[in-house]
């Protein structure tokens, strides 16, 4: 404690030096088991407002198994001496300003399930005996500065569930390794360095629910889907330089309620088979590369909210069965080459808050707007729409804009 540099007040009440245990102190806990002994087996400072630096002396408390020294504001390095706790179960130090490297030492912690270093200083690169430590179930090093690639021996975290790495500025491949990890729910791999391509093994883990890797600089085919992916929720692989198109295999994927690819370089056609997810909320496929006809299957997803094709180079007409989605509140699909009508169930979706379709080929009527009780944002400007002007658009009392510029519309505005 002597290198804390401020604590607070009641700290200073609780942490009598003259106590004959610290059994009584705030934040600490002892082993109720042993009556006599006294040993301090948990640590929950968390929120405390602690300033200074985490000295070598914790060592000392050789029976700790529980730390929780998170959101408070320590500085310097974590000491390597912790890893002299060897019953050590949870680790938690996020929030702070922790520096240096992760300690080599850690490896030792054979009994460590739980560990967050995430939102502090952290440098250097990732030690590979924390990856040895046979029980570990959460590592959380996210939002730090750590560098170097992901350790080859990843997969023998056989019992790993949650492994968030984002927010660092690691680099190399993702190991296929990773295959080995089967107990995996969660990967937060995004906002690297990463490179080369997506590993195929990831489609061994079939427990996988959350799966994000965008804002890197992976390549190649995404081979994802591969009919293992049953749990899958979320999936984001935006940001990136694939050179395939969106993998058909990912229509077996029944839980997935979220898929982004936005800006990574998709080819070819929307697949008819994403029809299939029938969970999906949200689907993110704009600023790519993307060609052909909207798929009209996408209307069986009756859940979809938010539909997002903008800027591809689609075409052909947008298929009535969109106008049909009872739950849609975004349907972005401006800046394609999309051409006929908009279908008018399109106006009459009571959900609808924004509809972006500027900059196509529309031609035919702007949809009656009935029915709708939000606020609306509607643009359509920049298309070959013919006709009158709908009063219904007009007399919307929440309309918060209408583009209808660069049209052949006729008729003068007029509400009543």
């Amino acid at each position: 404690m002597t290198h804390w540099t401020s604590i607070p007040p009641s700290m200073k009440l609780s942490w009598n030096a003259s106590d004959s245990t610290p059994c009584s102190w705030v934040g600490v806990q002892c082993d109720s088991n042993h009556h006599h002994s006294h040993f301090v087996v948990s640590l929950n400072l968390s929120g405390f407002q602690i300033l200074g630096q985490l000295g070598p002396e914790i060592a000392e408390l050789t029976q700790l198994k529980s730390i929780d020294f998170s959101n408070n504001g320590f500085t310097g390095s974590i000491p390597s001496e912790l890893g002299n706790c060897s019953l050590i179960e949870y680790l938690e130090l996020s929030q702070n300003s922790f520096t240096g490297d992760i300690p080599e030492s850690f490896g030792k912690l054979l009994n460590l399930r739980f560990i967050n270093l995430y939102s502090n200083f952290m440098k250097g690169s990732i030690p590979e005996p924390l990856f040895r430590i046979p029980h570990l179930d959460t590592v959380w090093l996210d939002v730090n500065e750590i560098n170097g690639s992901i350790p080859l021996n990843v997969g023998n975290m056989s019992e790993i569930s949650s492994l968030w790495l984002y927010g660092n500025q690691l680099s190399g491949t993702i190991p296929s390794s990773i295959r080995n990890c089967t107990k995996l729910v969660e990967l937060y791999l995004n906002d690297n360095e990463f490179v080369g391509d997506l590993p195929e093994s990831l489609n061994n883990l079939e427990e996988l629910m959350y799966l994000d890797v965008s804002n890197n600089s992976l390549e190649g085919t995404i081979q994802l889907g591969l009919g293992n992916f049953k749990q899958m929720d979320t999936l984001v692989l935006s940001f990136n330089y694939f050179s395939s198109g969106t993998p058909p295999g990912l229509g077996n994927c029944n839980s997935l309620t979220q898929l982004a690819a936005v800006r990574c370089r998709l080819t070819g056609p929307i697949p008819h088979s994403l029809g299939q997810l029938t969970q999906r909320t949200l689907l993110f496929l704009c600023e790519n590369r993307l060609s052909g006809r909207i798929p009209p299957e996408l209307g069986n997803l009756k859940s979809l909210n938010d539909l997002q094709l903008y800027n591809n180079q689609l075409e052909g007409e947008i298929p009535i069965e969109l106008g049909l989605l009872s739950e849609l509140q975004n349907l972005f699909l401006f800046t394609n080459r999309l051409d006929g009508s908009i279908p008018s169930d399109v106006g009459t979706c009571s959900t609808l808050t924004r509809l972006i379709l500027k900059q196509n080929s529309l031609t035919g009527v702007v949809p009656e707007f009935l029915k709708n009780p939000n606020p609306l944002f509607v643009d359509l400007s920049n298309n070959r729409l013919t006709g009158p002007i709908p009063s219904s658009l007009v007399n919307l009392t929440n309309v918060t804009y209408i583009g209808l510029a660069m049209n052949r519309l006729t008729g003068l505005i007029c509400g009543s």
